[in-house]
């Protein structure tokens, strides 16, 4: 029976889109084929590559001139894909000789149903060039960076140490991993969707690409000079640790940060984890006296003091009920602000840290950055322990003022110190100078916090006064010639677990110069330190040492030094005022036949030009006679013992009524002679 129209109809819709489906099909597939055909393929090729990373090298960390303190080195390994080695057994027998393995243990692993094989490691030139020289289809060779330290244990703490995964773990190599990690390349090879080796594998090698240069702040010169001085002090005092920072304080970048002892970043499992720390940034501890400084600055921005401001010094002030000791137990007299900071007077500072009073005190702490931490660019900075000021009282606030009661990190009191001495403006300290491409071109430099917290006529006068310590202070053993130095020597006991140690101490002395255009600020802590002990002793000496190298190596010319102020050389042997005297440029005329001096010409703080004669009594036996102190006032009993060469030891206030020895007695020089005033005695701090 013919279709009907309806089944006519039907079937003819039906083949229309059959029609259309194979149109559909033809258009589809010339699509796939003609149009996206080479992506598909190559993507297909991906899938089928298998991908063995090859590490990037790391970039270089180099000095502001150009040392290089760490770098990579390429050397390169043998890898085989055992499918494509055809005569295994020659290739083994030819390679054993070269990769210095037996052929035995090369078969095996050529003989190995594995996508790829490594056959030797760090391969020399002469291994490179005989490998090459065989031609062996199947054998490829792959580059491989070793990072490398070539200046030992220069800068060791600062530059850290990478791992074996090319990722760095302590220092700058962690601070900036992803800068200089760059990018790994790889080895590809083809397998099916099982997994299995083709036949005849496609063998890719994608090139690694190396990572960016840090060219830090570091000067080589500065830095071997601040290693050789840490180096030099710990085995001059016995010391546990001696750190040496120098700063460049009108930008905050760090130009030498050593610490003895060291290690060597190139083999840095073989030291202790203690000895890998960077204390002079992850070690808190209490800064003594160098803290002074940073009192005075806060203090005299806010008008607190001037440099001729009065203080009576009897030897204690009492502070709610506590009794303080001046260091000089003897106490310091009537002196100014001026000679407070000089001599480092204890009592002047408790006065000017009440003055100051609590809110204000803690501004400057801020502003200071002593509170917190400064955001160096390196791993594992401290924060400073600080009572909180909601209960601080005014015994913690008097023993802050002079540097006790509080702990900050070295690094946090060199920025501190460095802010003063530019002008009053604090700048974050920093390692990094600038990041550069392989290529060369500067792709990022450092951009950190600069801000005025002090007005800078404050800071100016801050850094006179502290120029006073350099020139008749605890600091003139850090006294360079040519050079005008400010800075503040300091003594505390060592802090362990939580408490003071009696007999473990830290000594310090910050200085900065040329004084009258501040550009470098030195920090030198020695801890634990084996016999002689204060700041002015050991520290001062090596800032004095080391500073007027580094002034040189920045090529920072010498200044006309204005006349030096006379030490007071009574009681001390001929040969050690001699001694003192050379050391300021000064000649000494030694007159007399005893072995102390007796009296000098000049008087001391007398202002004298270098290479000046100085006339130096001595006296036979040391002996000197007691004067008759009574119905004298403190202070004049304090200026003719002063005179004489004998210390002086006070109870009480207002006008002697008794002393001890009597008048007319005998004492060596240098003796104290006990009087008691009309108040009644103060107790002593214990």
């Amino acid at each position: 029976m013919p279709p009907t129209g309806t089944q006519r109809r039907r079937m003819l819709a039906a083949l229309y889109l059959v029609l259309a489906i194979v149109v559909a099909l033809i258009v589809r597939t010339s699509f796939v084929m003609l149009v996206r055909g080479p992506d598909l393929a190559d993507t297909g090729k991906q899938v089928r590559l298998r991908k063995i990373p090859v590490g990037a090298p790391r970039g270089e960390i180099v000095t502001a001139d150009g040392v290089v303190l760490a770098g990579s080195r390429t050397t390169y390994q043998l890898y085989a894909v055992p499918r494509q080695v055809e005569d295994r057994q020659k290739v083994a027998a030819e390679l054993a000789p070269i990769v210095q393995r037996s052929p035995e243990k090369l078969l095996k692993l050529l003989q190995q149903r594995v996508t790829l094989v490594w056959l030797a490691r760090s391969l020399s030139d002469q291994q490179l060039a005989a490998i090459r020289a065989l031609h062996v289809a199947g054998l490829g060779l792959a580059p491989k960076a070793t990072r490398v330290y070539p200046n030992g244990k220069l800068a060791g703490a600062v530059l850290g140490f990478s791992g074996i995964d090319n990722q760095g773990l302590e220092g700058i190599e962690r601070s900036y991993d992803k800068v200089l990690r760059g990018k790994n390349g790889a080895i590809g090879i083809e397998m099916d969707a099982y997994n299995r080796l083709l036949h005849q594998p496609r063998v890719t090698y994608t090139p690694p690409k190396p990572g960016d240069k840090v060219v830090l702040t570091l000067r080589s010169d500065v830095q071997e000079i601040a290693t050789e001085a840490a180096e030099t002090a710990r085995a001059d005092t016995g010391a546990k640790l001696v750190s040496v920072l120098v700063l460049d304080v009108r930008t905050g970048g760090v130009l030498g940060m050593a610490l003895d002892p060291s290690y060597d970043p190139s083999d840095f499992a073989a030291y202790p984890a203690e000895q890998r720390r960077n204390a002079a940034v992850s070690d808190i501890l209490p800064p003594g006296s160098t803290f002074k400084a940073i009192t005075a600055a806060a203090a005299l921005a806010q008008g607190v003091v001037t440099p001729d401001s009065g203080f009576y010094d009897p030897g204690f002030v009492r502070v709610d009920g506590v009794p303080l000791r001046c260091w000089k137990r003897s106490g310091h007299g009537s002196i100014n602000f001026a000679d407070v900071v000089a001599h480092s007077c204890n009592v002047g500072f408790v006065e000017v840290g009440l003055r100051l009073g609590t809110a204000k005190f803690y501004d400057y702490l801020n502003k200071f950055r002593v509170i917190g931490t400064t955001g160096i660019d390196l791993p594992g900075e401290a924060r400073s322990i600080v009572p909180p000021q909601a209960r601080v009282k005014p015994i913690d606030l008097a023993t802050m003022a002079f540097g006790q009661t509080l702990a900050l990190s070295p690094i946090s009191l060199i920025s501190a110190i460095g802010a003063i001495a530019d002008g009053g403006t604090w700048n974050q300290p920093h390692l990094m100078k600038e990041i550069e491409a392989p290529d060369g071109k500067v792709l990022s430099r450092w951009q950190g916090v600069s801000e005025q917290i002090v007005p800078q006529s404050a800071a100016k006068t801050a850094v006179r006064l502290l120029e006073g310590v350099v020139r008749k202070g605890s600091g003139r053993p850090a006294q360079v010639p040519g050079y005008d130095l400010a800075g503040k020597t300091g003594t505390a006991q060592a802090v362990i677990n939580g408490r003071y140690v009696e007999g473990k101490y830290i000594s310090s002395f910050v200085g900065f110069g040329p004084a009258q255009n501040p550009q470098v600020a030195m920090l030198v802590q020695i801890f634990e330190p084996v016999g002689p002990y204060y700041g002015g002793q050991i520290a001062a000496p090596v800032v004095g040492r080391a500073m007027g190298r580094v002034l040189a190596a920045l090529k920072i010319p010498p200044q006309a030094s204005p006349p030096q102020p006379l030490p007071d050389l009574l009681g001390l042997s001929g040969q050690k005022a001699a001694a003192s005297l050379k050391a300021l440029g000064l000649n000494a005329n030694l007159i007399g036949p005893g072995e102390r001096v007796t009296s000098q010409f000049p008087p001391a703080g007398a202002a004298i030009q270098p290479g000046s004669r100085v006339l130096v009594y001595l006296g036979a036996g040391g002996e000197v006679t007691v004067p008759d102190l009574r119905s004298m006032t403190v202070d004049a009993a304090a200026l003719a013992l002063d005179r004489l060469g004998l210390r002086l030891r006070v109870d009480g206030e207002g006008k002697v009524v008794e002393q001890e020895p009597a008048p007319g007695a005998k004492l060596p020089l240098g003796g104290t002679v006990w009087i008691h005033a009309t108040s009644p005695p103060a107790p002593h701090n214990t």
